[in-house]
């Protein structure tokens, strides 16, 4: 006690309250301050991570792609030796893979025997051996006798570039190497990075000596500022390094809540030591208050005593108009009271009177003692109310019938402390009693059926709602077993499509080389049948990328890459290259443009995706006539049409055009193939680009399809 009220007594002084409110507010407000700069440093990797992922993701199919080029070439070269019709087999092989621009040869002596295409890449005759630059990859290379990714390097034909190399071993004797170079550019292209342009986040492409461990860097980028930020991606397979670094280091904001923080405490301990030197004066305060308070409280007090008294007289009025008096019976003390009205109901004298258990008891009609008796009895047994009418004998001949009604209080241990009732005069009322009695059986009598009536209905109900609820928790069941499957099916047709795809490509490229015959030459029905695998092969590989693109969605993992292109130039190369097939069912391709050249700021490689399954769908299901395109410009909007003669959408089957997996042919019957994944594909494309797509339709009268896109996008619509 002496030590809590020396502590009381101290933070009673000014100073010390001060100085403890200001260590609190400090203390905590400096601890949220530095848990919000965690969330918002944990923030900010995520974020680098996520850029990180995306581009390790693009850089393995990017080196797929490499590795099936040159070991599909170099598998030429060790069966047949060099190829006399390299350009055809590098054309076929840059056709097939998108992702490197150049093709070369190099003999065992380290010297450039072939390039394709051979325009502003001279360079045959060149010896890489003696290049001191390219010496560390090319010797790698042949100790790993693998592929390996050597470079950035700058290229004899001028540039930067990446070179992927396979060895040629023929009886394992080194023969030289099958390569392939991909240019800066085209690199990053490929992996969707702006490295002028990107606001976010800026890159380094350094090549690692692997003798000294130094770095060669070969973008302008200046990373001084920001290397403690770097994250390096590095290629197990290659000699160098992409930095991803971002560039917004912005103030951590918990630093601000710091300062507020501090503010925050200063204020808040000067306002406990201003407010406790101000105590004495309140005190004062106080105490006048509550002399000004005592007396209001005396003053209160005489005008509810007033009111009470009047409230008292009122009720007794009441009770008098009413024939209704009230009564105590204190159970503990055995004492009964009575209010006036009780004493005009039993005709006896206030003054004369002495109210007791035993006098009201001998005012009952003697046959109806047992019937009240009872009545209190079973009340404090069963701790219960109850409402009875019975009779009073008056002189010993006059009878008064009356109404009581009775509750019990308890105490804390549920013991009964008194009887609280009223007693009214009914008298008049029962003069009609036989009446009022016929009426209360009739009324039961109704009552009672209409308690059957509601007691079945309500059972039926509770056996419907048993069932509703029974139901409901299957529904609920079974809806997370869906939506835990439906996760599961995107995460495995992501991983599986990822899988899929490389196979598929060297599938389509060998079959490519062997329909050429550099193998050895084929019988009319081997290049039938190759061919059809090749065309099979394509169409699965179709498949494939539809399904990826559709898991990606529906994960909410598909990333788009804007940056401003010539929409009419990709929309005339999407024609170009569906015409043979329009041509071949007797389907003409025509286009009205209304707007003389259109730059959309979007991501090209998904607009020309929306374009070739719109075009696609178009020429599939049309068997006759011409297919149109019109392109036209609202307001903001570039808003294109795809319109065909084709077989039409009956109204029903509108609602699931855009769903995935779901063909409007469906069994046996189906005239068309495909997973239906094209539409639904196109229009999330579109929705994610900012725009919009529809649709109208009849049967037999052909179809149209309408998309718009916004000219000018931002990375808010995605």
């Amino acid at each position: 006690m002496m030590k809590s009220s020396t502590f009381y007594r101290l933070l009673k002084k000014p100073f010390v309250a001060g100085t403890t409110a200001f260590l609190i507010l400090l203390f905590s407000t400096q601890y949220i301050a530095y848990q919000q700069y965690l969330l918002n440093e944990n923030k900010q990797k995520v974020e680098i991570d996520n850029e990180v992922s995306l581009i390790k993701e693009k850089l393995q199919a990017l080196v797929m792609y490499s590795y099936s080029a040159t070991k599909a070439l170099a598998y030429i070269v060790e069966r047949n030796g060099v190829p006399d019709d390299f350009d055809d087999i590098a054309i076929e092989l840059l056709d097939n893979h998108e992702y490197f621009d150049v093709v070369e040869l190099v003999d065992s002596t380290g010297t450039i025997t072939h390039v394709y295409p051979l325009k502003d890449n001279n360079v045959i005759g060149f010896n890489i051996f003696k290049s001191n630059e390219a010496l560390s990859g090319v010797l790698t290379t042949i100790k790993r006798k693998d592929f390996f990714i050597a470079g950035p390097v700058n290229l004899k034909q001028g540039g930067v570039g990446i070179i992927s190399r396979q060895p040629i071993f023929i009886n394992e004797k080194f023969a030289g190497f099958s390569a392939v170079i991909t240019t800066l550019s085209t690199f990053f292209n490929d992996l969707k990075i702006n490295t002028s342009r990107d606001e976010r986040f800026m890159y380094q492409l350094s090549r690692v000596n692997n003798k000294t461990g130094e770095e060669d860097f070969f973008l302008d980028s200046d990373m001084s500022n920001y290397k403690e930020f770097a994250v390096p991606i590095e290629m197990s397979f290659g000699e160098w390094k992409l930095y991803v670094v971002p560039k917004q280091n912005e103030l951590n904001s918990g630093l601000w809540f710091a300062l507020f923080g501090l503010i925050l405490a200063i204020n808040g301990g000067w306002g406990v030591w201003f407010l406790a030197g101000q105590s004495e004066r309140l005190t004062r305060l106080i105490n006048i208050k509550l002399i000004s308070q005592e007396s209001e409280l005396k003053s209160i007090y005489e005008t509810s005593k007033v009111k009470i008294e009047r409230s008292e007289s009122n009720l007794n009025k009441a009770q008098q108009i009413a024939s209704l008096g009230s009564f105590e019976w204190d159970l503990e003390l055995d004492t009964l009271s009575w209010s006036d009205e009780m004493y005009r109901i039993f005709e006896k004298d206030p003054n004369n009177f002495e109210v007791t258990y035993e006098a009201f008891f001998d005012n009952v009609h003697p046959d109806d003692r047992d019937f009240v008796l009872k009545t209190h009895t079973d009340t404090l047994k069963n701790k219960n109310t109850y409402h009875i009418t019975y009779r009073l004998l008056l002189d010993g001949e006059r009878i008064k019938h009356v109404d009581e009604q009775c509750e019990i209080y308890y105490d804390k241990n549920q013991k009964p402390i008194k009887f609280f009732g009223t007693t009214q005069d009914v008298t008049a009322r029962v003069h009609n009693e036989k009446e009022l009695l016929n009426y209360k059986n009739n009324l039961e009598k109704i009552v009672n059926l209409r308690t059957e009536e509601l007691n079945d209905s309500k059972d039926a109900l509770l056996n419907l709602l048993e069932d509703i609820n029974s139901q409901s928790i299957e529904l609920e069941k079974e809806k997370v077993k869906a939506q835990s499957a439906d996760l599961m099916k995107s995460a495995f047709l992501a991983t599986m499509s990822h899988e899929l795809r490389t196979p598929m490509n060297s599938i389509i490229g060998f079959t490519g080389i062997l329909l050429k015959e550099l193998a050895g030459p084929l019988n009319e029905e081997q290049k039938k049948q190759l061919a059809m695998v090749k065309k099979s092969g394509e169409h699965l590989l179709g498949l494939i990328n539809d399904i990826l693109d559709i898991s990606k969605i529906e994960a909410g993992k598909l990333k788009v890459s804007l940056y401003p292109f010539d929409y009419l130039a990709t929309l005339n190369g999407v024609v170009a290259f569906l015409l043979p097939q329009a041509s071949a069912k007797g389907l003409n391709i025509d286009t009205d443009i209304q707007v003389t050249s259109t730059t959309l700021n979007s991501d090209e490689r998904r607009v020309e995706q929306i374009l070739l399954n719109l075009l696609s769908n178009a020429i599939k299901f049309s068997k006759k006539g011409t297919i149109k395109v019109k392109v036209d410009r609202k307001d903001n909007m570039l808003i294109t049409q795809v319109i065909d003669e084709g077989i039409g959408i009956s109204k029903k089957n509108l609602a699931k055009l855009f769903m995935p997996f779901i063909q409007l042919e469906t069994g046996l019957s189906r005239n068309h193939d495909g997973t239906g994944l094209g539409l639904a594909i196109s229009k999330n494309l579109v929705e994610k680009l900012g725009g919009s797509i529809q649709v109208e339709s009849a049967v037999g009268k052909g179809s149209n399809f309408t998309f718009s896109l916004p000219l000018e996008n931002s990375d808010k619509n995605n």
